[in-house]
């Protein structure tokens, strides 16, 4: 018969496995040598060379449109008018120019955000792993609350004699184990966006130039500004799950204090799934905070 000890051995098992897929989704969140290493990589840097040459005549040929459209109406054509356009053609030149600059700024002005959510008192998985390294009794009590109620985890670390024909351990250990699949099946979504978000990053940084040429016209500069817009978006993805992953922690330590609420247990598992649905919303949710289409 399975006793309490073996679900303890679940838990130490499926914590293990969960910190380090959430270790490797928090450095890839925290990463601020993204661009750098796009700029370092000469097959990359000749990309983003001929992307802003190619960008530099779209931005000329924006400018002439712009240029010729507005001078048919002779009450436009003051100095002042065609200085401001001139300005603005100079404006988009240095954007497509600097354009892994810009993008730079922007990522790492919001990655910065990441250090000060993850080093935070009660951060889920970061506080997690800091306190497991030391294997103590206190710090596995701590992480089964993730699985179990708290009335469970007492029995679980204390070893209660469960009895001979007591099958209250068996379904607690199959319980665990549902949960700690489906975390695992999280982590394992959370590791494939966040990797796809490196991906689109790069793409962003690559084609930058060209979206910023738009600038240089003013009835396609909205184009250059959804640009940013979804830049900043992906850039803020990272906070976006940061913050998810912190108020599943919130969460968890209400549904484990509180065994009346959505059944013992039970709650554990409906919040496991909900995390995995808001983590596959996460790129929407960034668009939605900044604006973006």
């Amino acid at each position: 018969m399975t006793n309490y000890e073996q679900c303890q051995a679940t838990i130490r098992g499926l914590v293990n496995q969960i910190n380090s897929m959430m270790a490797a989704i928090v450095d890839l969140l925290k990463d601020k040598t993204l661009i750098s290493s796009i700029n370092s990589d000469t097959r990359l840097s000749g990309i983003i060379s001929a992307i802003q040459a190619t960008a530099l005549v779209l931005c000329t040929l924006f400018f002439l449109i712009d240029f010729f459209t507005k001078t048919l109406h002779l009450q436009w054509v003051t100095w002042e008018n065609v200085l401001m356009l001139f300005l603005k053609l100079f404006a988009a030149k240095v954007c497509v120019e600097n354009s892994v600059w810009i993008t730079d700024c922007i990522y790492n002005g919001l990655t910065s955000i990441m250090d000060t959510v993850s080093e935070a008192d009660g951060f889920y998985v970061t506080s997690i792993i800091k306190d497991i390294e030391t294997d103590s009794d206190t710090s596995w009590y701590n992480a089964s609350l993730l699985f179990v109620t708290r009335d469970e985890a007492n029995m679980i670390w204390n070893s209660v004699d469960a009895g001979l024909f007591n099958f209250q351990p068996v379904l607690l250990n199959a319980r665990i184990q549902i949960q700690g699949l489906l975390m695992l099946a999280v982590m394992g979504v959370a590791n494939v966006i966040v990797l796809g978000r490196v991906f689109e990053i790069i793409v962003y940084t690559l084609v930058a130039p060209v979206p910023l040429s738009t600038f240089s016209c003013e009835g396609l500069a909205d184009i250059g500004k959804n640009f940013l817009k979804g830049y900043a978006a992906v850039s803020i993805q990272a906070l976006v799950i940061l913050i998810m992953f912190v108020a599943y922690s919130s969460v968890s330590k209400v549904l484990t204090d509180n065994a009346s609420i959505m059944g013992s247990g039970i709650g554990g598992i409906v919040l496991t799934f909900t995390l995995g649905l808001g983590i596959s919303q996460s790129s929407n949710w960034a668009k939605r905070i900044c604006g973006a289409s």
